[in-house]
């Protein structure tokens, strides 16, 4: 539980500039492509900075690393409320704000799941990956009408010391680094199960060569390039929103039309890939966001059609993102996927990193967003061709 209400406010960080979008414009007379910058460059770091959160967790555990994320969240967003010209925006939000959502989102609350569980990961990973989502979906209309009744500075201010002060407190009265610390094994069992002597060892790849394999580069390939399609939709839905009509106050309602869809995916996704193979159910969910793309490009004119470009998007990004650790674990072992997961988020971020730029570029040379979402879709469809050819692995690395 405190896992999962970690990752309903921290991820916040690095969507509260989509909700803030058309009120910094409207305020500070920045360029899309100025605040766009900011947003790449924060998913950069980002990916910089979870190989750092990544490996404070492993040296002095995930309590202290969220304690010191939240704290780091409560300065980020109150200096961003105080901006006043770009230079401050890409240190605040694109630096300090990247490395508070790098101590306390993604990686380390996975890194942090897979010690407490064995079983079922699918359904856990997809549960806790779900987080995220929730918090957008209720956060997200939250902020943009607060923005509107209060402005975004009071928000940001508000609820940054809001979200920072829970990240804390449920690091210290909830979070335990392992389930040792806590009197108990993986799956809270209070015993060693037991062992099957009949049973092969579990497979254990060192890192050097498990990235070597062209399993990982196709799992890398795939999770680097369809998120320059996600990243780029999710920091443009609601400045897309308002430029179809939607007032600002309400905007956000795009943003929760993406994330309420994943939640149910990342769940699903998890529940399918358990039982009928991971590297089964991840192809759907990424010819779902394909499709759903590609519509964006020949046919969303209206607020409806964006409400149906990002339910679909958000439904079949979901169905397979939250697979990715689990099945590095089938492939490689356990012992080292969190490192794993660190360089395929490194990937995410340098190369994910710049799909809000990319759309703010295609936004301000053709005056839609439609190119945007044909580009997008060109993406998650790399990103299908490349785990159709995951395969198990047939050797096994050094450890």
């Amino acid at each position: 539980m405190g896992l999962f209400v970690i990752g309903a406010v921290a991820s916040l960080g690095r969507y509260n500039l989509a909700a803030f979008l058309p009120f910094i414009m409207s305020e500070l007379g920045w360029a899309r492509e100025t605040i766009s910058l900011a947003q790449s460059l924060a998913i950069w770091l980002y990916a910089l900075f979870v190989l750092l959160s990544g490996a404070l967790v492993d040296r002095i555990g995930s309590r202290k690393t969220f304690l010191i994320g939240g704290a780091i969240t409560i300065l980020g967003w109150v200096l961003l409320s105080t901006a006043q010209s770009p230079w401050q925006l890409y240190l605040y939000y694109g630096v300090l704000l990247a490395l508070a959502v790098g101590m306390t989102h993604y990686v380390p609350l996975m890194a942090t799941t897979r010690k407490w569980f064995r079983k079922r990961a699918g359904v856990v990973a997809g549960i806790t990956g779900s987080a995220w989502a929730v918090g957008n979906a209720i956060f997200m209309p939250v902020m943009t009408g607060l923005a509107d009744s209060h402005g975004w500075r009071h928000t940001s201010l508000v609820l940054g010391i809001c979200f920072g002060a829970v990240i804390m407190l449920c690091a210290l009265f909830i979070i335990r680094d392992t389930p040792e610390s806590a009197g108990l094994r993986p799956d809270g069992e209070e015993s060693p199960p037991p062992v099957d002597y009949t049973t092969s060892e579990e497979i254990s790849w060192d890192v050097k060569g498990a990235v070597k394999t062209s399993q990982f580069l196709l799992l890398f390939i795939a999770y680097s390039v369809y998120n320059i399609g996600l990243n780029g939709l999710v920091a443009h839905v609601v400045a897309w929103g308002t430029g179809l009509g939607s007032p600002e106050a309400t905007a956000g309602i795009f943003s929760t039309a993406f994330a309420v869809p994943w939640i149910f995916g990342s769940i699903a996704g998890g529940w399918l890939g358990d039982k009928y193979g991971k590297a089964r159910v991840m192809p759907v969910g990424l010819i779902l966001a394909t499709a759903a793309m590609f519509y964006g490009w020949l046919g969303v004119d209206t607020q409806q059609g964006l409400m149906l470009l990002a339910i679909g998007v958000g439904l079949g990004t979901g169905l397979q993102v939250s697979l990715y650790v689990p099945l590095l674990g089938d492939l490689f072992g356990r012992a080292r996927v969190g490192s794993l997961f660190g360089i395929l988020t490194f990937g995410y971020g340098l190369i994910g990193g710049w799909g809000p730029l990319i759309w703010a570029r295609l936004r301000e040379a053709t005056g839609y967003y439609n190119v945007a979402a044909l580009v997008s879709a060109v993406c998650y469809a790399i990103a299908v061709v490349a785990v159709l050819f995951v395969r198990p692995m047939r050797t096994e690395g050094g450890a």
